[in-house]
């Protein structure tokens, strides 16, 4: 089963590094860049871009979609094990 996830995330990732290269770093420069997406998108909106809205919101929700997927590969956490 987490080998097929791991092959479903690398087939969903694309260019993006595989889930092994998975640091904290990386994951926060998608965080930084979703945030910069956003205010982005919002300007376009005020704005009328509706091109570069539409070009923001797809690399958003491509970012978005690979960091579910990082989150759905991991094992779960002992945390949350102790709660269920």
């Amino acid at each position: 089963m987490q080998q097929h996830l791991m092959q479903m995330n690398q087939n969903m990732m694309g260019g993006y590094a595989s889930p092994t290269t998975v640091t904290t770093d990386l994951i926060q420069q998608y965080l930084d860049q979703n945030k910069q997406l956003i205010l982005a998108i919002l300007d376009n909106q005020n704005t009328g871009k509706v091109e570069e809205c539409a070009r923001n919101q797809a690399k958003l929700q491509h970012n978005l979609m690979y960091l579910a997927a990082i989150a759905d590969s991991q094992p779960p956490q002992a945390s949350a094990m102790a709660q269920g």
